[in-house]
């Protein structure tokens, strides 16, 4: 008899997986399409199980066979095919498939204003492709509700002035590093190349490390090795399916990453370990985060896993945003000639040479931070924004259930010739001449840095950092795209060129003596 009643239970069990895998699998995204559909909202049609995924990498790998010509910045071509394609036939908002989970795209600057400034957390932040937990952290950046504000307590307050004073000076100093390096390569010559895109990671990285740990910074030179490892795991990782359970599979892939992650989580806390037995702070960013520790409610604290996610977001996040924003901005100012020619007179004018440009006025550089805004809104780290729905609500007239994912294309919203104008696909920093910050309709369409109470609050600490790099370079070295340069943006998990920036350079100072 209990074998018999074994066997029923285990038929039960079994039955009711099936019928809640098939509802999840086949059943919910056919009622999800309905729902929508009768709104009006429609999309390519769901595919058992893989959804709009395979679709999505066939129009990719299109995309990517063909270079851009340097004067296009149609990225959207080799980064988003799929999202321009899907607006052409169905609108500006449509549904599509990621796996078995429904995401509605929206290029609706409405729609995505309300859901940036809505304050009832129902729409929340979710890493969807699980490589970048390991890489990002679990930290300030990807929290939610009252966690998000614990978090912010400890975080936002490291962007201070004094710290932003600081890091100048750091950026400043690791600038000069680099064009040492270029000056070196150009002994008994007039010009040289230098691929960019390396030079601006290590100059942000230098910067970041310095920043956040002090005199430990060459603590955390292996931390950003693997991070570079793992963001590449992580760009092939967004085409996996978005499945439950498929960041615990032994694939190959999985396993590096697991390596990475132990790595790095090991040698963050061994320096959180060591700052914490020495019970000395120092005046760096993890130093301050760990003076507010120390002054607040065991409730309000931050574990040591939370601090540790904490150091790993303000690695990654600290570094690849600056390290994308100082390339395109190089990569621009080399296309246009007359613009570099523009801004450099603006900083020769400004600033006396072979010193640091005071921070307090940066403000005085209208030319290069125009130019600044421009690469953001064509080349901005970040090429979409995600959002998730933790209970059905309503956008803009439109009723989104619950577990929906938002799609943000920041690529096609910074191109929407109805907000930028009939030459949006063109670079021209002149649209930003009265400021973004004078201009409302700007403003809030520039989403570099998102937008609302989740603004990016390294906003500030990633743009002064980009004007010191910038200006000092301008100061001595002229520069040209290489022959050798294939215009190909890809998303790294932020936008980067697919085979570096080449850079012919050539050193003013050394021309002109």
């Amino acid at each position: 008899m209990e074998p018999n009643m074994g066997q029923a239970l285990a038929a039960v069990l079994i039955l009711l997986v099936t019928t809640r895998v098939l509802w999840y699998l086949l059943w919910r995204p056919y009622v999800v399409a309905r729902w929508f559909g009768r709104q009006g909202i429609r999309g390519p049609p769901y595919r058992f199980l893989v959804g709009s995924l395979p679709e999505c990498q066939t129009m990719l790998v299109a995309g990517r066979a063909k270079a851009l010509d340097t004067s296009s910045h149609d990225c959207i071509a080799t980064v988003q095919p799929f999202f321009r394609k899907w607006a052409s036939q169905y609108g500006k908002t449509f549904l599509y498939w990621l796996g078995p989970t429904p995401a509605l795209c929206c290029t609706d600057m409405e729609l995505v204003k309300q859901m940036f400034t809505d304050r009832t957390d129902v729409f929340q932040k979710e890493y969807l492709n699980p490589s970048l937990d390991s890489i990002l952290g679990n930290g300030v950046i990807f929290a939610n509700g009252d966690d998000w504000k614990r978090r912010r307590k400890f975080v936002h307050p490291a962007f201070n002035q004094e710290t932003i004073k600081s890091m100048s000076t750091i950026a400043w100093e690791c600038t000069q590093q680099a064009m040492e390096r270029w000056c070196a390569q150009l002994q008994g010559r007039q010009q040289a190349e230098i691929d960019m895109r390396h030079d601006s990671d290590e100059i942000a990285m230098g910067v970041i490390a310095q920043v956040m740990l002090g005199k430990d910074h060459e603590e955390a030179r292996e931390v950003f090795v693997a991070g570079r490892e793992q963001m590449e795991i992580a760009a092939y990782a967004f085409a996996d399916l978005p499945l439950p359970g498929f960041r615990y599979l032994p694939t190959r892939r999985n396993r590096r990453t697991w390596q990475l992650d132990k790595l790095v989580t090991s040698k963050i806390s061994h320096i959180l370990k060591a700052r914490l037995a020495s019970s000395v702070y120092e005046d760096d960013l993890l130093g301050q985060m760990l003076q507010l520790q120390a002054c607040r409610s065991s409730a309000e604290t931050l574990s040591t896993r939370e601090m540790i996610g904490e150091c790993r977001t303000l690695f990654a996040a600290g570094y690849e945003t600056s390290a994308s924003v100082i390339t395109w901005a190089m990569f621009l100012l080399a296309s246009y000639p007359r613009w570099q020619d523009m801004v450099r007179e603006e900083v020769a004018r400004e600033y006396p040479a072979h010193q640091l440009p005071p921070v307090d006025t940066l403000g005085k550089l209208k030319l290069l931070d125009m130019v600044l805004l421009e690469t953001l809104r064509l080349y901005g780290p970040l090429t979409f924004l995600q959002r998730k729905t933790i209970s059905d609500t309503i956008l803009a007239n439109t009723k989104v259930p619950k577990g929906t994912m938002i799609s943000i294309p920041l690529l096609m919203l910074h191109r929407d010739k109805e907000v930028w104008g009939p030459d949006a696909d063109e670079f021209n920093p002149m649209r930003f001449q009265s400021g973004v910050s004078r201009d409302t309709k700007l403003s809030r369409a520039l989403l570099a840095f998102s937008y609302g109470p989740r603004v990016c609050a390294g906003q500030n600490f990633a743009m002064v950092e980009v004007q010191i790099v910038i200006a000092t370079i301008l100061r001595s070295f002229s520069f040209s795209l290489s022959p050798s340069y294939v215009h190909k943006p890809s998303n790294f998990v932020t936008l980067l060129p697919r085979y570096g920036l080449p850079l012919i350079v050539r050193n003013l100072q050394q021309l002109t003596g």
